[in-house]
């Protein structure tokens, strides 16, 4: 929990580092008077999430908001299965490698350029940045915990 500090003292142990900045400031002059100075001490792991919070807002601000971000992804997932669906039936049915090189036109088409444009450096993925590692922790912690309540049900 977040400690707050009132002219050098730590006053409150656990204190809601939620609170607004404002809010904390006319608490600390009623309580401590005027002139008083406070700063709120995070634990790591309110600073971790006080971190992805402001992330979160400057993506909202500079790309988008949630709704269109998960648009975009479902979009993204649509054509991704819609693309390897034609693919996997197509090379099913392939009996020669020329036949086989043929089922992979509409991928390619769909998705062939990405790889270069990552290696040119016109596009980057979050994914990249935040470490592959660490999006595979996550991925597996969210889907073991939905299926955790799934099967609570």
């Amino acid at each position: 929990m977040a400690k707050l500090i009132v002219n050098g003292q730590v006053v409150e142990q656990f204190f809601d580092a939620g609170m607004e900045q404002y809010a904390v400031a006319q608490l600390v002059e009623e309580n401590f008077g005027k002139g008083s100075t406070f700063s709120v001490e995070l634990s790591v792991e309110e600073a971790q999430q006080k971190s992805r919070d402001d992330v979160r807002l400057s993506i909202e601000q500079q790309v988008a908001d949630t709704e269109s971000l998960l648009g975009t992804t479902s979009d993204t997932v649509h054509m991704l299965l819609n693309e390897l669906s034609s693919f996997v039936n197509k090379l099913s049915d392939a009996s020669t490698l020329a036949e086989m090189r043929t089922s992979t036109t509409s991928l390619k088409a769909a998705i062939g350029d990405i790889e270069t444009k990552v290696a040119a450096g016109e596009l980057s993925f979050p994914y990249q940045t935040k470490g592959q590692d660490a999006v595979m922790t996550d991925i597996m912690t969210r889907a073991n915990g939905v299926d955790t309540v799934i099967k609570a049900k």
